[in-house]
Parts: structure tokens; sequence; C-alpha cells
């Protein structure tokens, strides 16, 4: 089974078990918190990776280290993970389970890559525009990227809006390149 298809169906079994429980917003929290861990410590992702570290001893370290500081179904979760051999994966999990969990609570997330900092009214103005009335809210990710020169990249789900000068340049660029006028002087 490939990596994707396994961190999609384990995080899905989690959001349903969350369901259940009516702990969707505690393993949110606490998922957020193992992801900010993952993301920062090297050593945690290369001992989770390990294949020469047993299973039985991921276990004990990840009883021992996370014991008390998350709910026991994320703790539960990840043991069956290891049991599993899905530890690997963990951070594809988690973060898939993010992207269903903003689903369920019809969330809209959305990138915005600008060239200078975007002032509050531009700011209110692009989620006013982007909340739909089947979203409840939109979680807006602002990126100040220089190269763009001017203008902004707006990514929602899978589209994207680029209206950036270095994208306008580039372009102008490519039609001056494919040009067939041929001066005869």
């Amino acid at each position: 089974m490939s990596t994707l298809r396994a961190s999609s169906r384990y995080a899905k079994a989690l959001l349903d078990l969350a369901r259940e429980r009516n702990a969707l917003d505690v393993i949110k929290t606490d998922s957020d918190t193992l992801l900010a861990v993952l993301k920062e410590s090297r050593d945690f992702r290369v001992f989770l990776q390990s294949p020469v570290i047993k299973p039985d001893q991921k276990l004990k370290t990840l009883k021992t280290v996370f014991s008390g500081q998350f709910d026991p179904l994320l703790n539960a979760f990840m043991d069956l993970l290891v049991k599993h051999g899905r530890e690997a994966h963990l951070k594809d999990v988690l973060e898939k389970y993010t992207s269903l969990y903003l689903a369920e609570k019809n969330v809209v997330r959305a990138r915005i890559a600008s060239a200078s900092a975007l002032n509050p009214e531009q700011v209110n103005q692009l989620l006013a525009l982007l909340k739909t009335p089947t979203s409840s809210d939109v979680q807006l990710e602002q990126v100040v990227d220089p190269a763009l020169i001017g203008g902004f990249v707006l990514r929602v789900a899978d589209k994207q809006v680029d209206a950036s000068v270095a994208t306008s340049l580039a372009k102008l660029q490519r039609e001056f390149d494919k040009n067939l006028y041929i001066a005869d002087f």
C-alpha cells in the first residue's frame, strides 16, 4: 500500500474515532503539538523511521516521553501505528488528519504570497472574498516573498492565482524569445 493511501486511511480512522468520542478539537490540538515536535526535532523523526530500533523499544520510549501529555486516544493511536509498522508515516498521518479536520469544520485554507506584507484592510478584504456560504472560517497563511517583485500568488485548495510581476515578466520574456521576426537590415 502506498504511503499516501496508508496515511489517508489512518488519518480517516483517527478522525472517525475522535468524532465518536467527541474529541475532534482535543485531538487536533494534540496533533498540532506533535506535528510541531516532529518538524523541529530531526532526532525524533530519525528515531521513528529507524528500522534498527525495535517496535517494542519505540513504544516504550513514546510512552515515557509523551505520558500524560496527550489525549489517551492519540497515545493509543501512536501505539497502533508502531504495532503496524507505520510510525515513520506519523507526520503524514497527522497532516492528513489536519486537512480532514478542517474539511469537517468547513474551514477554507488559503496561502497568499506577496512582495510586501499585506495591511489589515487588505487581509480583511481577502478574507471576505474567500469566505463562502458553506465555509465557517478561513485560515489564511501569509508569506512575504520579495522575489515576486510586486503583486501576489494566492493558493486556495488546489487552485492558484498568480498575479505577480515576476510571472508577468517571465511570460513577457518567453514571448520575446519566441518572436519570429528577423530584422532584414
